[in-house]
């Protein structure tokens, strides 16, 4: 067994693994190559850097990916980890070489946490990651709905609804990202870089999906959208968010179902998203969600060792 770095060439590798990881525990894939590509050779690190594979008798049978981005606080941990034997005590490896790389990088603060997302069936990898001393810290739930039969959305008389523009949005649309999905809330903050490289490099971010929504006084929502690659004629919600000031003024509601009206014009038939939640919810939690005709599909449980200090 040897462990090496990563390569712009393993991209098709971890796709491959990472699939055959999701195809494992939940029947659909969890990724198209191009799309994983512009996340793991990201605008904040490089596979050699960043990536780690597992190799026995010279065939690569798991890897593990490290995200780093400011405010460099926490390392978030994506592995690649499908059935076989010793299973655990490669998730173990995986996860070991994903800590030396977080606390070898330069730009790292000191004590930073580590984090992953591990889903909630997978018992054996959420064993070997309570054993490493992480802990479970919140639940990230994704929905799905049927979105045929959606209505029309309804937006208050003073707001200007439009398709986001790389060119004319970009740093509109961090203004609302940035505060909607701070650095508290860990996994969820998206960093200024991270967001750019995404909206535009990432191949399923389709012309005509994402929306910006402005006032009199600026931006204050956006969808992200993006063509979901783990079901047919499905379009993901990447992003969503209503600035604090227009929250519970029905913004959220209309955003929603302008993005299924978008995902319509396509030809597609349903649309998902992702949602963090606390550990102990009931379903009232999602209302905004479930009134547009969404239901819990399954959960992710956020699991983080150290304490992460955000500004």
């Amino acid at each position: 067994m040897r462990i090496r770095p990563g390569s712009s060439r393993d991209v098709a590798t971890f796709t491959r693994l990472s699939n055959a990881h999701s195809q494992w525990l939940r029947g659909e894939d969890s990724w198209q190559e191009d799309e994983l590509g512009a996340i793991l050779i990201s605008a904040t690190g490089e596979p050699a850097d960043n990536d780690r594979y597992l190799e026995i008798g010279g065939e690569t049978v798991a890897a593990v990916h490290v995200h780093m981005s400011e405010p460099f606080a926490k390392g978030t941990i994506n592995l690649a980890l499908p059935p076989g034997k010793r299973r655990a005590d490669h998730a173990q490896t995986l996860i070991g070489a994903a800590e030396r790389i977080v606390r070898s990088s330069p730009h790292m603060a000191s004590n930073a946490a580590l984090q992953m997302d591990v889903a909630r069936e997978d018992t054996e990898l959420l064993h070997v990651a309570e054993e490493l001393g992480f802990r479970v810290v919140q639940k990230m739930t994704t929905l799905e709905g049927d979105i045929l039969d959606a209505p029309a959305p309804t937006w208050p008389a003073d707001v200007e609804v439009a398709t986001f523009s790389i060119t004319r949005d970009l740093g509109a649309g961090y203004e609302v990202v940035r505060e909607t999905f701070p650095p508290k809330l860990g996994g969820w903050h998206l960093a200024k870089d991270d967001y750019e490289y995404s909206v535009q490099n990432d191949p399923t971010a389709l012309p005509g999906l994402s929306v910006i929504v402005r006032d009199a006084e600026g931006p204050v929502a956006i969808a992200l959208n993006f063509m979901d690659t783990t079901k047919a004629n499905t379009g993901l919600i990447g992003a969503f968010g209503v600035r604090t000031r227009r929250q519970g003024q029905g913004l959220g509601h209309a955003l929603l179902l302008e993005s299924f009206d978008r995902f319509r014009s396509r030809g597609w038939a349903h649309a998902r998203l992702a949602t963090v939640l606390g550990m102990d919810v009931d379903d009232n939690d999602y209302s905004l969600f479930t009134d547009v005709g969404m239901r819990p599909l399954f959960d992710d449980l956020t699991m983080a060792k150290g304490e992460m200090s955000c500004p």
